[in-house]
């Protein structure tokens, strides 16, 4: 994450709405990636939906309805466009019920992931649109254990056809260290899940458009093979005993395909983890340029493990980049940045 500085010079982060030292509003803008200080065009006063917001160099944004009427959301429209929902919100196909008691709070967790996920992506260099029925959306939603007037006993996070589905539940700290107790993992957060996802979400455009399918089977394996019949396998029997010689996660060893989100997600949180490094000077200006930036992260993850259990919580960064994983992480950086398919 870049290093942003209010129009006063303090030191502001990604989800922060407010400077705490001069008391502007912030505001993100999505079209430069960056957060803005902001004043009020015209007279200061009740500032509505359809108050304009001057920054700095003269341009003009409206604030999101998502932060006017819950307070959860920091990103603006330009000021030509109509007042709506920025371009993270307006991808929600689905939310759950606010009226229902902690859901506001478990649905700004996400949205806090969510535009995380969407400044990765974009700062990475990927489109988040490829054409028509190919555009990244989000259902986030909730299943009968948390609201018996749903129709869903069991919603399960997973994408289809360009729409993340992810369950409300995963926002809640103690469900969710349940399931991760429950299926023995590693690592268990809603940006995970969500980076995890999307990256089912650039097989095709990707991989599959950009030429890339015979070295990823070279890799990977055929993504062909039949996706129901791994899966029960995976849960029946357990992952391959073998599995961390060529995995990141064990859940990766249980088809291509997720072996490919597994690692899609591991290099979006490796390159964040970098770029964050690397503004608050504790990695090298040139951490994430040329084909060093992976020995620069392990370099890293290591330090950041000892920090954790120096101050007594559980690995940051509990996985090892073992020779055939470095090469799938190396595969994916190639195909997001339009490399030689060779």
């Amino acid at each position: 994450m870049k290093t942003f500085h209010c129009t006063c010079g303090q030191p502001v982060f990604f989800d922060n709405t407010t400077c705490r030292a001069c008391g502007r509003r912030l505001g993100f803008d999505w079209s430069h990636l960056q957060l803005l200080g902001l004043e009020p065009v015209g007279e200061p006063g009740d500032e509505g939906r359809d108050t304009l917001w001057r920054a700095e160099d003269g341009r003009e944004f409206r604030r999101c309805d998502n932060e006017i009427e819950f307070g959860n959301c920091n990103w603006l429209l330009p000021a030509e466009a109509a007042p709506g929902r920025c371009v993270s919100c307006a991808r929600n196909q689905v939310i759950p019920a606010l009226g229902r008691p902690g859901n506001l709070e478990l649905w700004t967790r996400v949205e806090v992931a969510k535009r995380r996920l969407l400044y990765s992506l974009a700062d990475n260099g990927l489109r988040l649109d490829f054409g028509p029925g190919q555009s990244l959306n989000f259902r986030i939603m909730e299943d009968q254990r948390r609201n018996p007037d749903v129709l869903e006993p069991f919603i399960p996070t997973a994408h289809q056809g360009g729409t993340i589905t992810l369950n409300i539940a995963e926002a809640d700290n103690v469900e969710r260290q349940a399931a991760r107790e429950q299926l023995q993992e590693r690592y268990r957060t809603v940006l995970g899940h969500l980076r995890h996802e999307s990256g089912h979400f650039y097989f095709n455009p990707l991989v599959v458009d950009g030429g890339y399918l015979p070295a990823f089977r070279d890799l990977f394996g055929d993504e062909q093979a039949d996706y129901e019949d791994a899966m029960a396998r995976h849960y029946d029997n357990g992952p391959d005993p073998e599995w961390p010689d060529r995995y990141i996660s064990a859940y990766a060893a249980a088809h291509p395909g997720e072996d490919f989100a597994e690692s899609f997600a591991h290099w979006l949180h490796i390159r964040d983890a970098l770029d964050s490094a690397r503004h608050a000077g504790l990695v090298p200006a040139a951490a994430l340029a040329g084909e060093g930036w992976l020995d620069e992260w392990s370099r890293l993850a290591v330090a950041l493990n000892e920090i954790g259990r120096s101050l007594g919580w559980d690995d940051p960064y509990p996985f090892v980049l073992n020779t055939v994983v470095r090469a799938k992480l190396a595969f994916i950086d190639r195909v997001a940045r339009g490399g030689s398919a060779v």
